[in-house]
């Protein structure tokens, strides 16, 4: 090879210098940082909460920085039903909470939930949105809002009522003020009792029950009642929650925000949701095993709905649930699917179920 064929073939220097240094910019550059705001409607002592947390350090670490997640807990920046709006208009890019929080955006929300007599266990509902039609018919409800939904975790069957007197069963719940969820919870327990309901959020649950402003108080499982320290203060409880069997807890994402992410953010953020998914049910609900000991040996006295009271529980849940499925076709839809999946279930597990209790 000749020398001036190789010279001919270089590059002037004030090319290559100005080449390297844009390479060089390349490699150095530091890649652009995208942050959101997730807030939540768990307080800072859960285990939801703190999963949050984790789920975030996940993300952070997956994407090697680039997608940050903020977590505010319960109550500081939008509070209860606000959640959905903060997300729709992207004042936060995440929201965490219940899905008959939202029943004011549209009824069919509170059917989203575990309504009474709803599925029985949590593994029903888990498959029902992860592999059967409920994300699905979610995405319907939420998509025209410009929300993306997703399943966020189960805490299964919710505990029941704590009291500072005495609850033995539905009549001593006449004109009584209830700490209770909005929605399908609240429609049958007012039906079934004839009480009055109130949504308080978490911060205002305690208050209210150590004033005397409500008579008793519905707060999601038994982790979730110890960790509020309602104990202290009622030392009563009826169970369990027949208006809440398998409550599912949710994320709403808008949007815009998630389709202005890079296919890989997406595919990150997905991955971490469905992580905390599984391990929050778990942890939380054997959690649920080990606070429900401790409020039994704080010296709360716990009873149980009778017979009869379930009975009326019943009667009350399916004619609020005639009126639900007659306020529009994609209301209907939800509870008819709902109805058809349990059946199966349990259809299933009549030949596969625990046969230690047949």
């Amino acid at each position: 090879m000749s020398v001036s064929w190789c010279k001919s073939y270089l590059l002037p220097a004030s090319l290559l210098l100005t080449f390297c240094l844009s390479l060089s910019g390349c490699i150095d550059q530091e890649p652009d940082t995208i942050s959101w705001r997730l807030q939540t409607q768990a307080t800072k002592e859960s285990i939801d909460y703190k999963g949050l947390v984790e789920l975030a350090d996940n993300v952070s670490k997956m994407s090697s920085g680039r997608l940050q997640l903020e977590i505010i807990p319960s109550c500081e920046v939008p509070a209860g039903p606000d959640i959905y709006t903060a997300v729709q208009e992207r004042r936060i890019e995440m929201g965490n909470g219940w899905p008959n929080w939202w029943s004011g955006q549209h009824p069919a929300w509170a059917l989203m939930n575990a309504g009474p007599f709803d599925f029985m266990n949590l593994d029903a509902s888990m498959m029902f949105f992860l592999a059967g039609d409920g994300t699905k018919l979610a995405n319907t409800l939420s998509s025209p809002d410009g929300i993306m939904w997703r399943p966020a975790w189960w805490p299964g069957m919710e505990f029941g009522l704590i009291s500072r007197e005495p609850i033995t069963g539905l009549d001593d719940l006449r004109n009584k003020k209830v700490r209770i969820g909005p929605g399908l919870p609240s429609e049958v327990l007012t039906a079934a009792a004839g009480a009055y309901t109130i949504p308080l959020v978490p911060n205002e649950i305690r208050p209210a029950l150590e004033n005397g402003d409500i008579d008793a108080v519905e707060w999601t499982t038994a982790r979730g009642a110890w960790d509020l320290g309602l104990h202290d203060i009622g030392k009563n409880a009826i169970v369990p929650a027949i208006w809440q069997p398998s409550v599912l807890s949710d994320f709403l994402i808008n949007q815009a925000a998630y389709d202005e992410l890079a296919p890989d953010l997406q595919a990150i953020l997905e991955s971490a949701i469905k992580s905390y998914t599984l391990s929050i049910t778990m942890k939380a609900k054997v959690s649920d095993f080990k606070a429900f000991k401790q409020l039994a040996g704080s010296g709360v006295n716990i009873n149980r709905w009778s017979q009869e009271d379930i009975d009326r529980w019943r009667e009350e849940s399916d004619k609020v649930l005639v009126k639900y499925a007659q306020r529009d076709p994609l209301t209907k839809e939800i509870i008819e699917k709902k109805r058809n999946f349990k059946k199966e279930f349990n259809q299933y597990y009549d030949w596969f179920g625990n046969y230690e209790q047949q």
